[in-house]
């Protein structure tokens, strides 16, 4: 559902830090699958005890999830929308839009959300999540004067 460039409130693409903090479970069982599949890589070619080994480890996990974020940038370009109404998630150029009344926070973290019932996490800055915390907190109270 596109939506015209005045009705929204707010625009953001995520930042690598964004994506390097606020990651999905998904993202991070992949991160944990490469590292699992490099140490399995260098376990043919060094011992376990050896310096090398220790090194080229820790290595792979810098690398693994220090850049597993441009990669992820690269690949899924995410774009998040704020309209009066709707929250708009732009992953891989496939556009999904929200309710707000179909958006609700889940307070064990401050990224994660439940939208129309799934579990997701926001890899947007803390300046979009409390505009669209105060956007929902508005809707909501909204939607209880009409009632």
């Amino acid at each position: 559902m596109k939506k015209p460039m005045s009705d929204v409130l707010y625009q953001e693409e995520s930042s690598y830090k964004d994506m390097l903090l606020r990651k999905s479970m998904k993202m991070r069982i992949m991160e944990t699958v490469a590292f699992v599949f490099g140490m399995m890589i260098l376990a043919q070619f060094f011992p376990s005890d050896a310096t090398a080994f220790k090194v080229l480890a820790f290595a792979i996990a810098i690398a693994v999830v220090g850049l597993s974020p441009f990669l992820y940038k690269a690949i899924l370009r995410p774009m998040y929308k704020l309209t009066k109404t709707h929250l708009i998630i732009s992953l891989s150029g496939e556009e999904k839009s929200y309710p707000l009344n179909e958006v609700e926070p889940i307070y064990e973290g401050r990224h994660v959300y439940r939208l129309s019932g799934k579990r997701e996490s926001l890899m947007v800055s803390r300046q979009f999540l409390s505009h669209l915390n105060e956007r929902l907190f508005y809707y909501q109270k909204g939607n209880k004067k009409r009632r």
